[in-house]
């Protein structure tokens, strides 16, 4: 079968490897090969300095084959409606592997958020939802944080829905602080989930988790929450950064210590750690250690990166971190790569459990919410495994496997 150059695109080897055993119908891929709808905007913000600036937006809606759709909102420089295209369809697959009722969809304003002060990023905000007119809400398309935004970004998002709808209607945005509706536990599910499949896989290899070294590129809420995640259950970070720099210690790095000169508003450029040498985010992925976590954006690991690799292991974090170029030479090296579509899930299973609270009236403590996640992650990871081993494929194969069996069932009807 000859793999349509938009999903060569858009998902790499390891999707032309399940396509090639799903056998999927031509009618399936024909659907699947162009998302449903694609919306471009400008957003007028007045600046504090007085002048008048235009920003572009977009929101892109992949497929709602299972609901309605569910994607992130970014504010960052680099967003584009190619980028965009692909974290779409990336979570349209998400969404199917871990059996989330929602399609997928993702959006952004090309901005660097650092640069706007807390009015001008309010005003942005509102824009956004504005923007979207009927083609947001909790029937149609749910929007969520991403890159550049936050719990208070969402809340000035949903109170703007609410407001432009002249009622209360909390499952529209998701990530939205608690107060007005948001659940418990929120920031650090990513983290929570990236562990319990993490700690699946190392079980299925026979692996113990103390004392393994790790190294994470982009200590954001993912990255960072989950390093501290990683060391309290006695795991050795050996290098991390963020956009600034990087640091590396073969002997080990105070996760907690650095989360909390980030808290205190230091980046990687500032910090200092004892035995520590500084290097370059790139630089981060090729130390010698068990397991490389790419936290930060899509395509990091080149093939240039890839040769440069001395891991045994990739936990994928960011969203399509290995450019798809480059996959086919991270396998050929022996290097186990956990993928995205679950490693990273835990951050829209409990996206999907606000929404779901939100339409039910209920009220989850922190407690219950963690005990869901932990459950619908440990369930989708013993699933990969699975099959996995019934078809004698890796990991990241096996969770195309499962998603495309989702869709096809979905799309052949």
């Amino acid at each position: 079968m000859t793999l349509n150059p938009v999903f060569s695109k858009l998902a790499g080897t390891r999707f032309a490897s399940a396509l090639a055993l799903a056998g999927l119908p031509e009618e399936v891929l024909e659907r699947l090969s162009l998302p449903k709808s694609v919306r471009r905007f400008s957003l007028p913000v007045r600046m504090d300095a007085g002048g008048l600036r235009v920003f572009t937006g977009w929101r892109l809606v992949y497929s709602d084959c299972f609901g309605p759709t569910k994607g992130g909102v970014r504010f960052h420089p680099a967003t584009d409606e190619d980028d965009l295209t692909s974290l779409a369809f990336r979570l349209l697959l998400k969404c199917a592997v871990n059996a989330l009722p929602h399609g997928g969809a993702a959006g952004g304003v090309r901005v660097d958020a650092k640069s706007l002060s807390p009015r001008e990023t309010e005003q942005l905000a509102r824009g956004y939802l504005n923007a979207l007119g009927a083609e947001a809400g909790p029937d149609v398309d749910i929007l969520s944080p991403d890159l550049g935004t936050d719990a208070r970004v969402m809340g000035w998002m949903a109170d703007q829905y609410n407001t432009t709808r002249g009622a209360r209607v909390p499952g529209a945005v998701n990530g939205k602080p608690v107060a007005l509706g948001g659940i418990p536990g929120r920031p650090g599910a990513t983290a929570r989930g990236a562990w319990q499949v993490l700690r699946a896989v190392l079980e299925e290899r026979g692996l113990v988790a103390q004392g393994l070294a790790f190294a994470v590129q982009g200590y954001g809420s993912a990255g960072g929450h989950l390093a501290r995640v990683l060391q309290k259950n006695g795991l050795r970070m050996v290098a991390a950064s963020d956009s600034t720099g990087g640091l590396h210690c073969a002997d080990g790095l105070d996760a907690e210590a650095l989360w909390q000169a980030r808290e205190a508003g230091l980046t990687f450029a500032q910090m200092e750690a004892p035995g520590a040498v500084r290097m370059t985010p790139a630089e981060v992925l090729a130390v010698r250690a068990d397991l490389v976590i790419p936290a930060a954006t899509a395509g990091q690991i080149t093939a240039e990166m890839a040769a440069r690799l001395q891991c045994r292991m990739i936990l994928e974090i960011a969203n399509g971190p290995i450019r798809p170029d480059a996959e086919q030479a991270v396998v050929e090296r022996g290097i186990e790569i956990i993928p995205d579509v679950v490693a990273n899930a835990g951050g829209i299973t409990m996206s999907h459990f606000e929404w779901a609270q939100n339409r039910g009236g209920a009220l989850w403590t922190a407690e219950e919410a963690a005990a869901r996640l932990d459950t619908r992650m440990i369930a989708t990871a013993s699933r990969m495994l699975q099959v996995s081993r019934d078809r004698k494929v890796s990991p990241a194969v096996a969770a195309q496997l499962l998603a495309l069996e989702q869709l096809s069932a979905a799309l052949a009807l």
